[in-house]
């Protein structure tokens, strides 16, 4: 599938790889996915940084719903002294099925190539899981985003 990607949603799927890997994180989740593209310069990422999602503000919105979902169980947000080293994180089941969403967006508008505005669209359409939560922190209204892309 990776070889239908256009350049820009190749480069997020790769960088999102980097991120996870650079935070310490045993797999790609979805929202490393997400935090590619911001801090991209696609064009889906101009659109998400116009609605208030640069890649600093998707970040404190995604520790503002780490925070929020901890303290509603009773446990500290407090990052660990720790983290694990992963060579190369794989794709958790959450940036798998956006991955596989990105596939029905492009091919339900028509596209040859999967971009980071159909891999974007494909990440906004899950009503549950951190992104969604973490976007409703952030104040987002995602049908207003998703009509912008």
């Amino acid at each position: 599938m990776f070889n239908r990607f256009a350049k820009d949603a190749r480069d997020a799927a790769t960088e999102a790889v980097e991120l996870a890997r650079d935070m310490g994180a045993t797999s790609v989740e979805a929202e490393h996915l997400l935090l590619a593209v911001a801090q991209g310069e696609s064009p889906a990422a101009r659109v998400l940084q116009a609605h208030g999602l640069d890649f600093d503000g998707l970040m404190c919105a995604l520790r503002d719903e780490t925070a929020r979902s901890l303290a509603a169980v009773g446990v500290s947000a407090e990052p660990l002294p720790f983290s694990p080293y992963v060579e190369r994180p794989r794709f958790a089941t959450s940036a798998k099925l956006a991955l596989e969403r990105t596939l029905r967006v492009a091919l339900a508008r028509g596209a040859k190539e999967l971009t980071a505005t159909h891999l974007v669209l494909a990440l906004l359409q899950p009503d549950r899981g951190t992104l969604p939560r973490a976007l409703e922190c952030a104040g987002v209204d995602r049908n207003a985003l998703r009509a912008a892309l």
